[in-house]
């Protein structure tokens, strides 16, 4: 599942799929709030196995679609072992 899609089902929105790469997910966009980037990161780790949060503690992955999905694909396959922190 990609990024966009990710999005779109957090959202609950399936229109969210098709917004331009260059959308911000924060300020001056979607204006995700916290709990919804929550959500938003937990989703992307389970479909992907890469914890954004974890890997980029600054988090400027969020700052558009697009950085997130590359961040995302420039992680996959290179994740963590889950350490059993929250997952069962």
């Amino acid at each position: 599942m990609s990024v966009p899609e990710i999005l779109a089902r957090v959202l609950g929105d399936p229109a969210a799929a098709a917004l331009p790469a260059g959308t911000p997910l924060l300020s001056g966009g979607l204006g995700l709030d916290s709990v919804t980037v929550v959500r938003l990161l937990a989703e992307v780790r389970a479909e992907s196995g890469v914890d954004v949060a974890d890997l980029d503690l600054d988090l400027d992955a969020l700052a558009t679609i697009a950085s997130l999905t590359a961040f995302v694909e420039a992680h996959r396959g290179t994740a963590r072992p889950d350490r059993g922190l929250g997952r069962s």
